[in-house]
């Protein structure tokens, strides 16, 4: 199903194409008619109420067009009031998830290993804490910040991208309408290891994610992690 926004964007091309065909065609008429009587009389210059039908018709019709398609660009770059907040730091070569207002908690994700990579259907099976975990029909808040890499976080079937820069903060929001595990990929070329940091976001019952959440905050509160280690396999 297309979607509105979609729609109204190849109307709006279409409309464009269709109204320059027709310009271009009345224009070779006229210079043609015009060549062919050689002069050009006084009377012949007035405007007629057909040319100025067709001078005012593109600039109604696109002002029709503009004015719902920069309603959904305005929604669609407003961020809406949040349910959940996501900060996510990208380092060399993995993220950090950290959940603020739920425990303030934070976990790292770090790349698959040659062999996990190479197993097919391996980003299907149960993994452990290292990707995001949400719950279903809330409103998330992704807030992407880097120490010394280029990525870019996408999951096409959320909608979702987002960059993460050194020195710059960047953000968007999503809204899971159904439950399951979405993934994405980096966007950037961000090094050699770049196929082994698959991004993943689960979507579950919000009775799941009080759970899942209560648990993480008593695994990765400072008084239960002594030091935290990571450990990064190059292919």
């Amino acid at each position: 199903m297309i979607e509105r926004g979609h729609l109204i964007l190849w109307l709006a091309v279409a409309t464009f194409a269709a109204i320059c065909l027709v310009i271009l065609v009345l224009l070779a008429r006229v210079m043609l008619r015009r060549n062919a009587a050689g002069s050009v009389s006084r009377a012949s210059l007035r405007r007629t109420p057909p040319e100025m039908l067709w001078m005012l018709a593109p600039v109604i019709l696109f002002a029709m067009i503009a004015v719902p398609s920069l309603r959904l660009l305005y929604f669609h770059n407003a961020t809406p009031a949040a349910d959940l907040t996501v900060r996510m730091t990208g380092k060399m070569w993995f993220w950090t998830f950290q959940y603020s207002g739920n425990g303030d908690f934070s976990f790292v994700a770090p790349m698959l290993s040659n062999a996990v990579a190479q197993t097919p259907g391996s980003l299907n099976s149960p993994s452990a804490d290292d990707h995001i975990v949400v719950p279903v029909g809330k409103t998330v808040r992704l807030v992407a910040a880097s120490t010394n890499v280029i990525y870019s976080l996408s999951i096409p079937s959320l909608r979702t991208k987002i960059g993460a820069l050194p020195g710059q903060v960047d953000e968007t929001w999503f809204r899971a309408k159904t439950e399951g595990r979405y993934y994405g990929q980096c966007s950037e070329l961000c090094g050699l290891p770049h196929a082994f940091r698959p991004l993943e976001i689960e979507v579950v019952s919000q009775e799941r994610f009080n759970q899942w959440a209560e648990e993480a905050r008593e695994r990765f509160t400072p008084a239960n992690v002594q030091v935290e280690k990571l450990v990064v396999q190059k292919p």
